[in-house]
């Protein structure tokens, strides 16, 4: 998700919340439109810039305490939408049944800008309960995901306060306008109907999270710790040249498309995708323009493809077999042909023959290629030996006429391990052939600098040069080369180190081997200022600076 895309996705969802949170028509609501009535709109308007404060303050609070389990909610995003969800009912059904006429105060008269802000907020704040909700609505826009940057929740709070104030501007404004026919009786209507919209929200919320956790899910698949890497921010792709704002989406209209990105190489690989082919209604035929004329067709297909860097390639070809008019063939069917291997299946069951969305899981264990699919779980589809040992691209390519829109594209690989397990990344070719393709500026070969260091706490291991190499959360460290001490340890492609992302843009927080191959235990921090990598021991009183190798691969 780049700078744009998460400036809107989060100013959205944030008034949004603002606006949900100040609608509920409680007693501040109620002394906000008394005020109003009695001593105009201003006075009504200050009092709730002070509700809008205090909700400000708790989502604050609700923000900072989630950030501790971000991972969690990351790992366990359709089942906290579910709780989510079902916390808005509960509180729509009590907003549809409260009578918030009965806990009203009569205010002070005679009280200033200040004074109105003021009980606003102690008014708001005295309902700590608030948080239960802000937790729902959270969770059910999924405020806090993995690529959102610091500074783009800076603007998602600010754009909560911002909701909320327009809601307050726009119910005095009402009331001010309708005074002479308003009265408090009416709050009783308002909040039967706020409560009856939180409620039909949150059976969306509910049916989208089942809907979601009913897709296909990888029974039988061998459980291995691995590295999820999404190519779709939030539904947005930022990989793909194709990308849009919400979707995927590949059209060839003439002759075939093709997309692809480079991935890192491994043995081992799981392409886990959810697509539809748009173009691929039954009976239909649908336009395309080629070099060699205009014509139509039926059932344009659709594949995905694998490659290496020595040539090799995996290209299962999907389309649609359907042909009602012909009274021998009665069953629709998908059919799957392997191009390089000659392997082909019919699926007759399990999936969207036509133009809905069905998920595939596309697995490479050592040269054992197998493809999964359905419309909600997996089943087998095809196994066959393939070529390729270390892919690294991927994509998908459209035939003439098709319109392929995909909702997600994740791709999984085992995590490098701290240890003596020695990574693909040891291989210079490896290494150099991903290294020249990436477009990361901190993807590179980097090697010591400068150093300052209290040698009574840490001592220097060698004039190490080590590879960066981006994951989800941040960067691995490879050990390269420059081992002094325990030289014999260490091989290139081991695990030296890894970055994670703190939250604050170009600052990680570091896991590190020392020479001997322990994990140090104190807290360590990384900056990055190109074309200088610099690594803290705040508590050894040292750092290293590492220096980017240019023109080396």
């Amino acid at each position: 998700m780049n700078f744009i895309e998460g400036i809107i996705y989060m100013i959205w969802r944030g008034i949004a919340i603002g606006v949900i949170i100040s609608a509920p028509m409680g007693p501040v609501g109620i002394l906000c439109v008394q005020r109003t009535l009695e001593k105009g709109r201003r006075t009504g308007f200050f009092t709730g810039i002070g509700a809008a404060i205090s909700d400000m303050f708790y989502c604050l609070l609700t923000g900072f305490g989630l950030s501790f389990i971000e991972e969690f909610l990351t790992r366990n995003h359709d089942i906290l939408q579910l709780i989510g969800s079902v916390v808005l009912i509960g509180f729509g059904i009590y907003l549809f049944k409260s009578n918030p006429v009965r806990k009203l105060k009569k205010p002070d008269e005679g009280i200033s800008d200040k004074r109105n802000i003021l009980n606003g907020f102690l008014f708001t704040f005295s309902n700590p309960l608030i948080i239960f909700l802000i937790i729902g609505l959270f969770a059910r826009f999924n405020f806090f995901m993995p690529e959102i940057k610091f500074y783009h929740y800076i603007i998602g709070f600010l754009a909560i306060g911002a909701g909320a104030l327009i809601w307050w501007w726009v119910v005095t404004f009402f009331v001010a306008k309708l005074r002479s026919h308003f009265n408090l009786r009416s709050m009783w209507l308002i909040n039967k109907i706020i409560g009856i919209i939180i409620f039909i929200f949150a059976i969306v919320g509910i049916v989208t999270a089942v809907s979601e956790m009913c897709k296909a899910s990888p029974r039988g698949r061998p459980e291995m710790k691995t590295e999820n890497i999404y190519l779709n921010a939030s539904r947005g792709f930022g990989e793909f040249r194709n990308a849009s704002d919400s979707l995927l989406i590949i059209r060839a209209m003439g002759d075939t498309v093709t997309d692809l990105i480079p991935i890192q190489p491994h043995k081992r690989i799981d392409l886990s995708f959810r697509v539809a082919n748009l173009n691929n209604d039954s009976g239909r035929k649908y336009k395309v323009s080629e070099c060699k004329g205009s014509g139509k067709v039926s059932h344009p297909g659709w594949g995905i493809m694998i490659s290496d860097r020595k040539g090799n390639r995996d290209r299962i070809f999907i389309s649609t077999k359907d042909n009602p008019k012909d009274e021998t063939y009665s069953r629709t069917s998908l059919i799957f042909h392997e191009y390089d291997s000659g392997v082909e299946a019919s699926i007759t069951e399990g999936m969207d023959f036509f133009s809905g969305p069905n998920s595939f899981l596309l697995s490479l264990d050592s040269g054992e290629m197998s493809l999964m699919g359905g419309n909600r779980e997996y089943r087998p589809i095809m196994t066959w030996h393939s070529e390729i040992n270390l892919p690294d691209s991927i994509g998908f390519f459209v035939a003439p006429g098709a319109v392929l829109e995909v909702e997600y594209f994740n791709v999984e690989y085992p995590m490098p391990l701290f240890g003596n397990e020695v990574s693909e990344f040891g291989n210079p070719d490896i290494l150099n052939t991903y290294l020249r393709r990436s477009k990361d500026p901190m993807e590179g070969k980097w090697k010591v600098y400068d150093r300052v260091l209290e040698e009574d706490e840490l001592r220097m291991g060698g004039e190490y040069t080590v590879a960066l190499i981006s994951n989800s959360s941040g960067y691995d460290l490879f050990y390269l080369s420059g081992a002094s001490v325990m030289a014999e340890k260490w091989e290139p492609g081991m695990l030296k180190g890894r970055l994670v992302n703190s939250g604050f843009e170009n600052i990680y927080n570091v896991e590190w081997l020392d020479a001997s191959g322990v994990l140090i235990e104190s807290e360590i921090k990384a900056s990055y200022e190109s074309p200088i990598l610099t690594i803290l021991f705040p508590r050894q009183g040292s750092s290293l600076r590492f220096r980017k190798l240019i023109g080396s691969y």
